[in-house]
């Protein structure tokens, strides 16, 4: 497996001190990756800028593993740490910042929907809410196509026929531009 330029390959109890070092030495954090690989373990790298130039620290976290937050270190770090869990289900401990896997949507308390022909007030299901807000927009897709979600994941899967909650398919129509010639 071939590692991108300037990446250290560093163990998961290594991440905070090693980001230390790199704030002291003035990099900033950009964001982090993930993803989880078929045998449950996941691959995570947090990639740092100084001076157009980036480093990335690359962590191999086993599927029993879980990856301290370096939150303590770099304080906006608690979103993408966030998004990692939530999104990809990496096990995080210690962010300083735990939105305790509901940093998008909280898909459990929904308030104000009506639905008028019922006569009383009920929130919609997640799919609908999904696809309302095309949400499923936000659902990671890997190499093969196919959505990666966590196993925690609140954001509405599929049916069993693939429906999304949407309408229809798109127009397979010629397109028309108004005002065109």
């Amino acid at each position: 497996m071939r590692l991108l330029s300037d990446c250290a390959l560093i163990a998961a109890p290594e991440l905070p001190g090693r980001a230390a070092l790199l704030r002291a030495d003035g990099w900033r954090l950009v964001t982090a990756s993930s993803i989880r690989r078929s045998d449950g373990a996941f691959t995570v790298l947090y990639h740092f800028e100084r001076g157009e130039r980036l480093v990335h620290l690359r962590i191999e976290l086993p599927a029993v593993g879980v990856l301290p937050s370096i939150g303590s270190v770099y304080p906006a770090a608690f979103l993408v740490e966030n998004e990692m869990v939530e999104l990809q289900g990496v096990p995080i401990g210690g962010m300083t910042i735990d939105y305790g896997g509901r940093l998008y949507r909280d898909f459990d308390r929904l308030e104000g929907w009506v639905h008028e022909d019922a006569g009383v007030e009920q929130p919609p299901s997640p799919l609908q809410i999904a696809a309302t807000l095309r949400l499923d927009a936000c659902v990671p897709v890997g190499i093969s196509g196919r959505e990666v979600r966590a196993p925690q994941s609140r954001i509405p899967t599929l049916d069993p026929n693939g429906h999304d909650g949407h309408a229809g398919p798109p127009s397979a129509g010629p397109r028309t531009d108004e005002g065109g010639a």
